[in-house]
């Protein structure tokens, strides 16, 4: 389906999220597949004291939610990304609903001509595993395996991968392996050590690495621009030129957010900051928060815009949609239409994309410059 120069971004599939997918062009997503996390919709918490929500409340408000918006997330895709293949996760749904949820985007999907291609761990529930597998097979679309860390601290990997596939009679030809090392430190695995412990490595349909290496908030940075090493993107291209791999991996990562999600908390007080990519590092224009007796508010936002405009290693404006927001907010400081936390994350998560399968970063030895002309 991809060989090694390509890109599978993992995205939560919430507004900014897929807005950012919606603003690529299309030479843009000819070199990547996102991987799409299906989420629960969240729940009002009680404003009520006394008679606070229970957490089983919460989670029965948020079941019948998604009663409701489950069976549009096909269209949504549709809409966002179009019928280029995508990696559908619904494993941070409530397993009471995984394979309902699993069914219905699937089902659904077909009828739209959309090319879905389940994921499952190892550690799936079965009905999961047999739901995805049955579609897979029906459909011709594939499977993607999803691989963490526990599962390569086990001795049994390599017997687990070959139980699946006897179990379920399925070949390596029609799955994706993807390798989710979540957080990027000095303990991940090592490539060599990967590829070592699945089997049979060059029979798969594609294989990728991913990893993150976002902060899982900016509250412990001061308000000032900062420069954050991108270890995940620093890593694998190390790794990725070795001349010692028997398969080259393709490229994951989760743009511009922590590996491990967390739900927002309700009534919370972001800052009014930026996120920007760059070849080797963030660049986090960090602002205050945007309530608070002395804040700026939104106003913030275009002032550090301006000032991300006149940073050296700022793109550019024709460099992709998130650019040109940044430029559009940063060229008036006193502009109305600020901006809000979700636009201004849609813009670094588009620019982040946009960097990563960017032609320009063919010194890296990523992409092929002429496969983009």
């Amino acid at each position: 389906m991809f060989d090694s120069r390509h890109y599978v971004p993992i995205l939560k599939w919430k507004a900014a999220e897929r807005e950012s997918l919606e603003k690529l062009s299309s030479n843009e997503k000819k070199f990547i597949t996102p991987l799409l996390e299906i989420l629960m919709p969240q729940s009002k918490r009680s404003k009520d004291v006394e008679e606070p929500k229970t957490p089983e409340d919460l989670l029965v408000e948020s079941i019948d939610k998604l009663r409701t918006t489950l069976p549009k997330i096909p269209e949504d895709i549709l809409k966002y990304w179009g019928m280029a293949p995508a990696f559908i996760d619904v494993e941070l749904l409530d397993i009471s609903v995984r394979e309902k949820g699993l069914t219905q985007i699937l089902t659904r999907g077909n009828k739209l001509g959309l090319f879905l291609i389940s994921v499952i761990g190892l550690n799936s529930d079965a009905n999961i595993k047999k739901t995805a597998v049955s579609f897979a097979k029906k459909y011709n679309y594939g499977l993607c395996l999803r691989l963490f860390p526990s599962d390569f601290n086990k001795n049994t990997l390599t017997t687990s991968i070959k139980n699946l596939i006897t179990s379920y009679n399925i070949n390596e030809q029609n799955i994706d392996i993807l390798v989710d090392l979540q957080i990027t430190n000095s303990q991940s695995l090592k490539f060599t050590e990967i590829i070592n412990q699945i089997p049979d490595i060059s029979k798969w349909r594609t294989f990728t690495i991913a990893s993150g290496a976002f902060p899982k908030d900016l509250t412990g940075f001061t308000v000032d621009l900062h420069m954050i090493d991108r270890l995940d993107w620093n890593s694998w291209i190390l790794q990725h030129n070795s001349n010692n791999l028997s398969r080259k991996p393709s490229f994951g990562d989760y743009t511009i957010q922590h590996p491990i999600y967390k739900e927002p908390i309700p009534g919370s007080n972001p800052s009014a900051s930026i996120r920007y990519t760059l070849h080797e590092k963030w660049m986090v224009m960090r602002g205050q928060a945007l309530r608070g007796e002395k804040s700026q508010g939104h106003a913030q936002y275009p002032a550090n815009a301006q000032l991300v405009m006149q940073q050296g290693e700022f793109f550019g404006s024709d460099f992709s949609y998130g650019d040109s927001y940044i430029a559009e907010k940063g060229k008036d400081v006193t502009i109305k239409e600020t901006g809000t936390p979700r636009t201004w994350l849609r813009a670094g998560i588009n620019h982040h994309l946009a960097c990563v399968v960017s032609p320009d970063l063919s010194s890296l030895n990523f992409l092929k410059r002429e496969a983009l002309s």
